[in-house]
């Protein structure tokens, strides 16, 4: 059988690009107020390194890679979001999938609203 690789990614999904980026950057905001100092002995997984290594390339990636987020809270999930509306986030799905990867576990905090938010507008885009 083909292999099968998967991404864990937090997608935060609004009506428009302009109101995404401004919850983003909101949020980012609020991250940085309760900032975790990162230990420098801590060894952060191979794949969280690589995240990091991804944010000293720039803070958006891809047209909306945003990887601001982690330079707050330690090295854990989280560290990079895709960002936009549903078109904008869809496209970058696609891309990845184009890449190879073939499954998506997608995410954001409060979780029940976004969760809902991309099951009303992001998944119908992503079917078929």
């Amino acid at each position: 059988p083909p292999l099968e690789f998967g991404l864990r990614i937090t997608t935060l999904v609004r009506d428009t690009t302009e109101q995404a980026w401004a919850d983003a950057e909101a949020k980012v905001e609020e991250m940085s107020k309760g900032a975790i100092k990162r230990d420098p002995n801590r060894h952060a997984a191979v794949g969280q390194r690589r995240l990091l290594d991804l944010a000293a390339r720039g803070e958006v990636l891809d047209g909306n890679l945003y990887t601001a987020p982690g330079r707050y809270g330690g090295s854990g999930a989280g560290t990079t979001w895709l960002v936009g509306s549903a078109e904008d986030v869809a496209k970058s799905l696609r891309d990845y999938q184009a890449l190879g990867i073939t499954h998506f576990v997608l995410s954001d905090t409060p979780y029940l609203p976004e969760i809902r938010r991309q099951g009303d507008r992001l998944l119908p885009l992503l079917r078929g």
